[in-house]
């Protein structure tokens, strides 16, 4: 009788130990609201290859392009909760789509578990030329004396860089007219070869190239401490214009029902991985800083970024329709 018991409990192990294998092999898919190319595919990249590093087996990073994150979050709260698939998510999948999207299918404060922070992409604001002006103070003064004459583009409605040009109308009690694109690229082509645009709110690391070259000027950092790439540049509150923030930034986040102690190992392992020598000069070849942080603080971080954006989105009329 002891035989067969030991025999049958032989042969269903056998038969577990190809399943447990094939988990053990199963790529941890960090998805990416954006497509290939790209400071966001970038960035995605470098925290992929840092958790492989760290973790080891396969990491692989998923596009997801649909509009403002949506596809990329839908995609997110529809896994398992094994800690095997993670979302790499912006500051709209975050913080702005909640107010943007009156049918917004999720809710990034119940449906996602915060496994921490990843990287900064400082916003810059740059300014043709030609436009002759070389401070924040300047640029106020010559919108002041020509209200609603002056154009900012951003990569469209209700992106970061556009509500960072509404906070500084706000701030700066000015009138300068939005002009979205579909995207960055040619928002910049517009910019840099005077077609109608007289500056921008963009990541520096799309305008760098064209400010060390002279062809833009940069006036200010749109967040709370200068851009490693820029250091010369002033913050915003350096340059006149108290309380003025607007980050870009990445978070890691896992479905809801992540274990906390699968979260526990994972933040623990961007962390290593993000402050190590090869991720930190990845990162800043492409505009980026990483910011690793705890669970704790980025969803506490959220929570307190949700009701500004709240705010801006408010005052620039913007909603768009989908999200569900």
């Amino acid at each position: 009788m002891l035989q067969r018991r030991a025999a049958l409990a032989a042969s269903i192990a056998a038969l577990a130990a190809p399943a447990l294998a094939q988990e053990a092999r199963r790529p941890l898919v960090v998805v990416v609201g954006a497509p290939p190319g790209g400071t966001a595919d970038g960035v995605a990249r470098v925290l992929a290859e840092a958790l492989r590093a760290e973790l080891g087996g396969i990491v692989v990073v998923e596009n997801r392009g649909g509009g403002s994150g949506l596809e990329a979050a839908d995609r997110l709260v529809r896994a398992e909760p094994d800690g095997q698939t993670l979302l790499m998510a912006n500051t709209s999948v975050l913080a702005i789509n909640p107010s943007l999207y009156p049918k917004l299918a999720y809710d990034p404060l119940r449906d996602f578990a915060f496994v921490g922070k990843v990287a900064n992409v400082p916003i810059v604001l740059a300014v043709r030329r030609e436009l002759g002006v070389h401070s924040v103070a300047e640029l106020i003064a010559l919108a002041k004396q020509r209200p609603g004459k002056l154009n900012f583009g951003s990569a469209g409605t209700a992106t970061a860089m556009h509500l960072a040009g509404v906070l500084f109308n706000q701030k700066a009690g000015t009138d300068i007219t939005h002009i979205p694109f579909r995207g960055s690229a040619p928002a910049v082509t517009n910019l840099i070869g005077g077609q109608g645009l007289d500056m921008m709110f963009e990541p520096a690391s799309t305008l760098l190239e064209h400010i060390n070259r002279g062809t833009l000027v940069a006036l200010a950092v749109a967040d709370t401490t200068r851009a490693a790439a820029l250091p010369d540049v002033p913050t915003m509150e350096e340059a006149g214009l108290a309380g003025y923030r607007a980050t870009q930034y990445f978070g890691l986040v896992a479905p809801a029902a992540t274990p906390p102690a699968t979260v526990q190992r994972l933040n623990a392992a961007m962390t290593r991985g993000l402050n190590g020598a090869p991720a930190r000069e990845r990162l800043a070849a492409i505009g980026a800083e990483p910011d690793p942080s705890a669970p704790e603080a980025l969803r506490s971080f959220v929570a307190e970024e949700i009701p500004q954006w709240r705010e801006l989105v408010r005052v620039s009329g913007a909603q768009l329709d989908g999200g569900g």
